[in-house]
Parts: structure tokens; C-alpha cells; sequence
């Protein structure tokens, strides 16, 4: 007992001797016990990222489903209710949530369908198959080859008997001005119109001749004829310039073609395209001895455009698997992915091209690694003098017509392997996910064409007054064509390798960014632009129309003559306002007052009243009726107007004589130098809006359709009103509101007059808001 209790007072810890009175604690460093964090959490960051895991997993399943889970730009419309909505990995937990819900009543399936559902009339009525559906639906209308995608994605609109992506579902306005600057900002444009001119070369150029300016003539130009690079054109009705626009487009050569037979591409916007073609057929049947063949192609090809500082990257990944890596289109487009923007690049260069099935390689992903010190001097030369063999798929091989040859590309569409194909030769292979390898005796070639667009061939001309580096970030980039029958096989490598898909909502809004005008929403005078403008005004119309009395805004007492469209013809003093506008009467817009008028029991003599009311359509005065409005468009036009507002005022008279005066070096840009002044011409520049972009100075946001004027004070009267708002938004680039719209020329003269008293124009409210100064400047 004794042993034993000895042994076990022995094993018991001992209590230190405690100091004494008055004496300090010590303490030995060294003896204490330390715990370094990083390593603790490392050595535990497995056990920590599961318990955070489980944590969430525990907190989603009890609040919210399957499909809920889910990114935003992963979920379908139908996913509550069916599982095949959903991805593969979340399938079982949906179909197990699904029994336990509501429906558990009604039988399911394996598959999470119900099996004994009532099938609905719709249902029973509906075609044998997939494809009858979609070519029913398609009755009047086309779909491009990407519209399924788009329609799960985005609202779609019928546009030029298309249908065309419009807005996405999600939020994207930020986001699209982000992909176009830093990203890649992607769209299908395979709506545009493509017209094939083949004849002699002298022929289509002199067709061409009357339909633009005299001085811009670009497609006889010799970087532009050899195919090598794109010109930009703006079209006019033959013989009527500056009158009669059409609107932009280009032109395009097929390279290594003789002289004696050339093709041409002409590509116009669906807008414009109709009036292009009627144009060009009236100029051959007046000329017979032209011999030139015009032909509608615009079926036959698929375009996207791409637009951000990644975009010569991206394609240079998708676009890697050249058949010829050493032809001079392979191997530039892969020097150029070292660029930090495609602005570095010349504008309108083209890049011809045959890549391998983008199906064999997808999903691709960038991993092309940087230029080496021989790559570095090649990229120099190139940007040093651009080859002029670039745009051949293979210079070599001189008949290979490339995307030129339409029966070769419809027989290699009809060559093309098909998808259940690919998966059989994809699950022959022992690892899952490894590529395929092109098999010349099974897999087929497509011919591709590169672009450089940038804003000359997005408006047709040269631009004048532009903030260069918002032009830079925005509107550089590539247009890829590509035959028909490949345009989704391309749209899906091209988004799963980083390009973000917008509507065309979207690219107008980046052009409004850049300060550049978008065809045809700013680009009065044409008739695209009425027709555009006249639905908008119609839809803005009937959508006020179906607002109750007592709560639509009462323009009338705002005194806004048009609140539905902008004026421009009152503006101008011309006769009549094309058809295409809504013809809103006087009474439409004083419902209100009406109402008030009835309760008071004073009815009033409506003549007299009307008369008074400003109506801008009905309210136009009368004038000569060959007058037709012109727009200033061009860096020629434009400059001169700049450098007419940059002048000194001399006179404060707005006398015709001084008007003429002033306005002389535009006469002279327009009919030329040794053109003598006349009465003729104080008409003609009565007709002619100039576009204009104001950028406010203060807080506030320009809305369409707002006047602009000169005094604020005096906002809705006649004299005081030089312009409207075309676009007006709130700029993301610019920190403030901004508008892009169109000054008739006599308003900029007196407003260039009234500078000597520190006038500034203002944009107008469309309610009972205060104006907004801005400063203008000439685009």
C-alpha cells in the first residue's frame, strides 16, 4: 500500500513553487508553446473547404431546388418542370425533388417526365418532327443558322424578314460595354445583305461610279482592287449627290481574278438593301454594254462580327488548326495574337484562310504561348508593309477559289461528316475527352475570311471629328466570313472560347460609347432611317395611347410638338413627312384636356384653338416640293463644317447673304472649288442636317426625340430650336449624359452667330424638367 501510493504520488504533476511575497513573476520564452497560423491552415485546408462545402450544400437544399442552383446564364425557362432543362449532375437531385413536390400525386418517370399527363391539343396537332416545326415556323420570314441558340438566350425581333437577336434575357448592358473594351463582344450579322457583281473590271467600276461621292471612288484604288484590304463606300442614288443617301457598305475584290472577269462582294445593310439593288439593276438596263451580272449571296454565307482587345487572340486559338500553318493568312493571324489590340493592325486588311471541322478541336481553350524573338521581327515586318497575299487561302494552288467558290463549298458541305459520326469516332478513344485528329479521307476543309473592321467600314467613309481613344477601345475588330452550313459549328467554338454573344441593342449601344452613329437608328435623310424611326414612333405612339387618361404625360402642355419622333422635315421647312411616320392629329394629344373642357361645359371653337396648338404634323409650312433633305456624312464634309463653327463671327446679322458667306467652304467640299454661288445653293444648304454629338456638362441625361435650342429659357420656341435628339443615353465611357443628333445647317448659323454672347446649346426636356447644356461638336 505503501509502495503503491508512493509510485502514484509520484506520477502527479507537481505545482510549481510559487515566488515570494514581493517578488516578480518570471517567465522562460522558451518554454512556451507556438503555433504557426499559415501552416495550421494549410495542413487543415482540406478539412476546412469541406466543412464550408457541406455548410452550403446543408443551407442550399433546404431553401432552395436544383435548377436554383444553377449561374444565371445556365438557366431555362422550363427547368421547374423538366429535368432534361437541367445539366446531367444535378438530374437526380431534381427528379427526387420533383416526386416530393406538388406533382407527387401524377406519375413520373425515370426521367422526371409526367407519364400520365392529359396531352394537350397543341400537342397532338404538332408536326412529325423537329425540323417540319421549325421550317413551319419559318413561313415569311428567315432564321439564321444560329437562331435556336439565340432564342433560348434572347429576346428576338422580327427585323427586315429576319429574325433577329434583339437584347439578351439577362443583364447585359455593362457587360457589353466591358466585353467591347477589355473582352471579346460578339454577333451574328449574317442578316446582311451581300450582292456578287461579276463582269470586267472597267464595267463594275464604272456602274459604281455614279453611287458615290466623285472624290471617294475607293474600289478602283489599288490596295483596294487587289483584294487585299476592304473599301468602304457610302451610296447614294445615281447621280444625286449629296442628295438621294442610301447609307454605308462595302466592297470587297476576289484576289488573283483577271481583269476581264472580276467579282465583286458588295455588302450593304438589310435596311439599305433593297433600295441598293433597284439602284444597280436601273444603272445595268439603262447600260447594256456593261455586261455585269448582279447575284444575291447573302444566303451563301455566314458572317460574325467581333468586336474588344481579345478578339485577334480568340481567333487565332479557334482558328489555329489551319490546313496550311505556313500559308501567309495562317501564319500573320498568328503573329497578331500578340497584339494588345486589333487597332494596331491597318484597318479593312483581309485574311484568307482554310482551317480543319471546328468540331474535331472543340471546346478550344487559349493556350498559345508568347512570340519568339524571330516571331517578334516578323510581327514587325508585317506591321511594316502588310503582305498582299494574305487574303489567298493558298497562293500557291491558283484554283482554289476559297469561300469565292460557291460549288466547291456546296460540295463540301454535302461531304461534311455529321455529329453522330464524330461521337463514334470519340468513343473509340481510350481517354475520354481527347481530341479528334483531322482525317483527310473523312473530314473536310473550310475556307474562312478575315476583316479588320474598325469605324471607317462601319460608316462607309472616313470619320471627321472622333475621340480617337474611345474609337480605339470600341469599335476595333474582326468580321469573319465563313460558307453557309458552318455558321453554329464556328458560333459555338468562338463562345466557349470566351466571346460574349449581344444582340443588336447591345452593338448600337457601343457605338453610342465610341460617339459614333449607328445605321440606320442615326442617319437622317435615308430612307432606312424613316423606316426605322416611323416603327419606333408607331410602337412609343400606341404604348402611350394605352395608358389611361389621367396618366399620360401631356405633351401638349410641356409644349413638345413631336414627342414621338424628331421633326426633322418641320425643322427644315419641307412639305411633306414621309409615310412611314405615325400621322398623331392634334386631338390625339389633348385627350386630357378634352376631358376637362366636357366637365367645365365650355366647349370652345376647335379651329381657331387648333391653329394655335403646335402640331409638328400638321403645322408644316409650305416650300418648294423638289426640296429633299441631305445629311453632312464624311471626314471632307465634316471637317469643313468644323472648321466654319471654328471661325470667327464678323457679323450678327442671319442675312442670306452672310449665311452664303459662311457657309462657302462646305459649297466648295461638296461641288468643288471653282463651283460659282448661286441661288441653287442657298436651297440646297436650307436642306442640309448635320449630325452632331452633345456631351452634357452638367447633371442630366438627353432623352430622343428632345429639342435642341439655344436660349434654355425659351426651350420649345420655333426659332430658338436648331436640332433634335436622335440616341441620348447616360455614357459608361464618359461618367455623364450624352446624345447623338442632327442641327439643321441655318441653326448652326445662328448659333455661331449668338457665340459671341457665350451661347451654349442645351437639350431640351421632355417633361417639365430643366434643360441641359451640353457641348457640341461635329461628327
Amino acid at each position: 500500500m505503501d509502495a503503491g501510493s508512493n509510485s502514484n504520488s509520484d506520477k502527479k504533476r507537481k505545482a510549481p513553487p510559487q515566488p515570494e511575497r514581493g517578488q516578480a513573476k518570471r517567465y522562460t520564452l522558451g518554454k512556451a508553446r507556438s503555433v504557426d497560423v499559415v501552416s495550421f491552415v494549410e495542413a487543415r485546408a482540406f478539412e476546412i473547404n469541406a466543412l464550408q462545402k457541406s455548410l452550403q450544400n446543408a443551407r442550399a437544399s433546404g431553401n432552395t431546388r436544383a435548377f436554383q442552383t444553377l449561374p444565371r446564364h445556365l438557366r431555362r425557362r422550363a427547368a421547374s418542370h423538366n429535368v432534361k432543362r437541367i445539366p446531367a449532375r444535378l438530374r437526380e437531385r431534381a427528379i427526387s425533388e420533383m416526386k416530393k413536390s406538388a406533382q407527387s400525386s401524377k406519375t413520373l418517370g425515370e426521367t422526371g417526365r409526367l407519364t400520365n399527363a392529359k396531352k394537350s391539343r397543341r400537342y397532338k396537332r404538332r408536326n412529325a418532327s423537329g425540323r417540319a416545326e421549325f421550317e413551319r415556323r419559318q413561313h415569311g420570314k428567315r432564321w439564321l443558322e444560329t437562331h435556336v441558340w439565340h432564342a433560348k438566350r434572347m429576346r428576338m425581333r422580327e427585323l427586315w424578314n429576319t429574325m433577329i437577336a434583339e437584347t439578351p434575357n439577362e443583364r447585359s448592358h455593362r457587360a457589353a460595354y466591358r466585353a467591347a473594351k477589355e473582352n471579346t463582344h460578339i454577333q451574328d450579322i449574317s442578316y446582311y445583305a451581300t450582292l456578287e457583281l461579276t463582269g470586267p473590271e472597267a464595267a463594275i467600276v464604272a456602274l459604281l461610279r455614279p453611287l458615290v461621292p466623285p472624290t471617294e471612288l475607293t474600289v478602283a484604288m489599288r490596295p483596294y482592287a487587289s483584294g487585299a484590304r476592304m473599301a468602304p463606300l457610302t451610296l447614294y442614288r445615281k447621280d444625286m449627290y449629296p442628295r438621294g443617301l442610301l447609307g454605308p457598305a462595302t466592297a470587297l475584290w476576289q484576289p488573283g481574278s483577271s481583269g476581264s472577269c472580276r467579282t465583286l462582294w458588295l455588302r450593304v445593310h438589310p435596311a439599305s438593301s433593297g433600295a441598293v439593288a433597284a439602284e444597280l439593276n436601273r444603272s445595268v438596263e439603262a447600260q447594256p454594254d456593261f455586261q455585269v451580272e448582279i447575284t444575291d449571296v447573302s444566303q451563301e454565307l455566314v458572317s460574325f462580327e467581333l468586336l474588344g482587345a481579345q478578339s485577334t487572340p480568340l481567333l487565332a486559338t479557334v482558328l489555329s488548326q489551319a490546313t496550311d500553318p505556313a500559308s501567309r493568312g495562317a501564319s500573320v493571324l498568328q503573329l497578331a495574337r500578340a497584339l494588345p489590340s486589333p487597332a494596331v493592325l491597318p484597318e479593312s486588311v483581309v485574311i484568307g484562310l482554310r482551317i480543319h471541322d471546328p468540331r474535331l478541336e472543340f471546346p478550344f481553350k487559349r493556350a498559345l504561348g508568347p512570340l519568339s524573338p524571330e516571331e517578334q521581327l516578323q510581327l514587325q515586318q508585317v506591321l511594316l508593309q502588310w503582305p498582299e497575299d494574305a487574303a489567298q487561302p493558298d497562293p500557291k494552288a491558283g484554283a482554289d477559289g476559297g469561300i469565292w467558290d460557291r460549288a466547291e463549298c456546296a460540295k463540301v458541305l454535302a461531304k461534311r461528316p455529321s455529329e453522330k459520326a464524330l461521337n463514334e469516332r470519340r468513343q473509340k478513344h481510350l481517354v475520354p475527352g481527347t481530341r479528334l485528329q483531322p482525317d483527310p479521307a473523312v473530314d473536310v476543309t473550310v475556307p474562312i475570311l478575315l476583316i479588320r473592321t474598325g469605324p471607317e467600314t462601319m460608316q462607309g467613309a472616313r470619320m471627321g471629328q472622333a475621340e480617337q481613344h474611345l474609337v480605339d477601345e470600341l469599335t476595333h475588330g474582326w468580321t469573319l466570313l465563313a460558307p453557309r452550313g458552318w455558321g453554329m459549328a464556328l458560333w459555338m467554338a468562338l463562345v466557349f472560347a470566351g466571346a460574349r454573344a449581344q444582340g443588336l441593342n447591345e452593338r448600337h449601344h457601343v457605338a453610342f460609347e465610341a460617339g459614333l452613329p449607328s445605321f440606320p437608328a442615326n442617319w437622317p435623310g435615308t430612307s432606312a432611317y424613316d423606316q426605322w424611326a416611323g416603327a419606333a414612333a408607331s410602337a412609343a405612339f400606341q404604348k402611350w395611347l394605352r395608358r389611361p387618361p389621367g396618366k399620360r404625360a401631356n405633351y401638349l402642355k410641356f409644349g413638345i410638338e413631336s414627342p414621338f419622333f424628331a421633326p426633322f422635315h418641320s425643322l427644315l421647312k419641307l412639305p411633306h413627312i414621309p409615310a412611314a411616320y405615325p400621322q398623331v392629329q392634334s386631338d390625339d394629344l389633348e385627350c386630357r384636356m378634352k376631358r376637362l373642357r366636357k366637365i367645365s361645359s365650355k366647349k370652345r371653337a376647335s379651329k381657331a384653338d387648333s391653329a394655335a396648338e403646335p402640331n409638328a404634323e400638321s403645322a408644316i409650312p409650305d416650300s418648294d416640293s423638289t426640296a429633299e433633305m441631305w445629311l453632312v456624312n464624311g471626314e471632307r464634309l465634316t471637317l469643313a463644317v468644323t472648321a466654319m463653327l471654328a471661325g470667327t463671327c464678323s457679323s450678327e446679322t442671319c442675312d442670306s447673304e452672310s449665311f452664303l458667306a459662311w457657309a462657302r467652304p462646305l459649297l466648295e467640299a461638296v461641288c468643288g472649288s471653282s463651283h460659282d454661288i448661286g441661288a441653287s445653293d442657298l436651297q440646297l444648304l436650307d436642306c442640309c442636317l448635320v449630325r452632331v454629338r452633345l456631351t452634357c456638362s452638367k447633371r442630366g441625361v438627353p432623352a430622343a426625340n428632345a429639342p435642341i435650342c439655344i436660349d434654355p429659357a425659351q426651350p420649345f420656341t420655333g426659332a430658338n430650336i436648331i436640332g433634335y435628339v436622335m440616341t441620348g443615353s447616360f455614357s459608361l465611357a464618359r461618367g455623364c449624359g450624352m446624345a447623338v443628333g442632327a442641327c439643321s445647317l441655318r441653326g448652326l448659323f445662328r448659333f455661331w452667330t449668338l457665340r459671341a454672347q457665350h451661347a451654349r446649346p442645351s437639350v431640351c426636356s421632355m417633361d417639365d424638367g430643366p434643360s441641359v447644356q451640353a457641348t457640341l461638336s461635329v461628327i
